[in-house]
């Protein structure tokens, strides 16, 4: 029944589904404008266009006629002889003192029609890395169905159109125009052209989609179960073994995909969806092959401050510090343990994944205790009672740590871990060696390091 219990609470790892948008672009200067949203230009004293648009973002021009920024209105400053201009000077400012040249931008053009979506409302999203989503534009269909943004970018971007009952995630570059086809009542079957990044974005869906649909079946097998206990327990006990299995065929097809779309922005994208603790070198790779591509985008700057920091974790690297407390109080720091071999080990006592590697680490702390071996485990639990109570049911007779503060704790926050459990092997001089090594493997490694 504890198997049970502990394997009931298993967080699930669900596949971000297509109809969630998981992204957002940077937020440099960005001009949507057509004839139905837009009001009359006004030129301000200081030489420059301004255009207010009803969706509450004012786009500046130069005498030129290129856009300089666009902010939202009620940034503005109070209206003026030096209004626009201060504001200008501003973003000018910005940008320089970032060390950055303000980028040329270039038009595009999206457009297209939703059948049987007269009169209804589009909504165009800008998409970055994390979980925002920047609303950019409403427009209305015409009575045909058709809609149309015209834009200005200078690099490829991620957006999205939303629709009364769908998401269509897209790239543009510049000098793009993508046209859709949408149906009102099915738009997952939309047709899009002018956009081939689009086409390889979907194929990314594709897989994570069925990798969640595979996890949804085993879901629903545990649920019917339910009252069948010896059946329950026999799913439950599988279940993590299913769902392993399924995030290796997920990573795999990714990482294929990946290298078969080569330079594509979409290799970016696809990139999120790799952890990169099992995929590093991968990452690291790939964060070398884009950089000259697309050094300036948020994806590309995603990736490379994601690698840059696990990399610090890596083996070959000096473990960080921890300085942590003992369950009975005492203090003690990773570095007083350098002259021995240490397997710092993090979990947590309600994964079961966790506590089943105690049993081979208790065989393994008795053979090697006294010949310079030492196991350091870092709870990352909140509860203090929890975790003593796992360390004594699990015999663990070695170094327990803990902040009881989650993975919020400064130990998971250097070790950046999101997850348990998460292992890492370090030598006598308090190098890396090897990061998540269990089993045969560990067997197989501390021999060479010990002996």
């Amino acid at each position: 029944m504890r198997a049970v219990k502990k394997n009931a609470i298993l967080q699930l790892e669900f596949a971000k589904m297509r109809s969630i948008a998981l992204l957002c672009v940077f937020a440099t200067a960005l001009f949507f404008s057509c004839s139905s949203n837009r009001k009359d230009a006004k030129t301000d004293t200081a030489g420059y266009d301004t255009i207010r648009t009803d969706s509450g973002v004012t786009i500046i021009k130069d005498q030129a006629g290129k856009v300089v920024t666009s902010v939202p209105t009620s940034s503005l400053p109070a209206t003026g002889k030096n209004a626009v201009q201060n504001t200008v000077v501003a973003t000018k400012d910005s940008a320089k003192s970032a060390g950055q040249a303000p980028a040329q931008e270039y038009p595009y053009y999206i457009g297209g029609v939703l059948i049987h979506g007269e009169g209804g409302n589009i909504t165009l999203d800008e998409l970055e890395p994390g979980t925002n989503i920047k609303p950019l534009f409403v427009q209305a269909c015409n009575s045909e169905g058709r809609f149309g943004f015209n834009g200005q970018c200078s690099g490829p971007l991620l957006l999205q159109l939303r629709l009364p009952n769908g998401n269509i995630q897209f790239i543009v570059r510049p000098n793009d125009t993508i046209d859709f086809t949408i149906v009102l009542e099915n738009p997952k079957d939309y047709k899009v052209y002018g956009s081939p990044e689009s086409l390889q974005l979907e194929e990314v869906f594709n897989i994570l989609n069925d990798a969640n649909a595979k996890k949804m079946i085993i879901e629903d097998k545990l649920k019917t179960a339910k009252n069948d206990m010896p059946l329950y327990t026999r799913l439950l006990e599988k279940r993590v073994e299913q769902y392993k299995q399924i995030n290796i065929e997920k990573r795999a097809s990714l990482m294929k995909y990946i290298n078969k779309i080569d330079t594509s922005y979409v290799t970016l994208l696809a990139a999120v969806y790799l952890d990169p603790i099992d995929n590093f070198e991968f990452l690291k790779s790939l964060d070398k092959k884009m950089e000259h591509r697309y050094a300036n985008t948020p994806f590309y700057k995603s990736l490379h401050d994601k690698v840059a920091t696990y990399e610090v974790v890596e083996p070959g690297k000096f473990a960080p510090e921890i300085i942590s407390q003992t369950p009975d109080g005492k203090t003690i720091k990773l570095s007083s343990l350098k002259g021995k071999v240490v397997y710092l080990n993090f979990w947590a006592q309600y994964s079961t994944k966790s506590r089943d590697e105690n049993p081979h680490l208790e065989k393994l702390y008795k053979k090697y205790k006294d010949k310079g071996f030492e196991i350091v485990s870092y709870s990352v639990d909140k509860k203090k009672d929890d975790w003593v109570t796992a360390i004594k049911d699990d015999h663990m007779n070695w170094i327990n740590l803990s902040d009881l503060l989650g993975f919020g704790s400064a130990g998971a926050q250097t070790y950046v871990i999101s997850d348990v459990p998460v292992s890492f092997l370090i030598d006598k001089t308090g190098r890396i060696v090897a990061k998540n090594i269990y089993g045969k493997e560990l067997d197989k490694k501390l021999e060479q390091l010990i002996h």
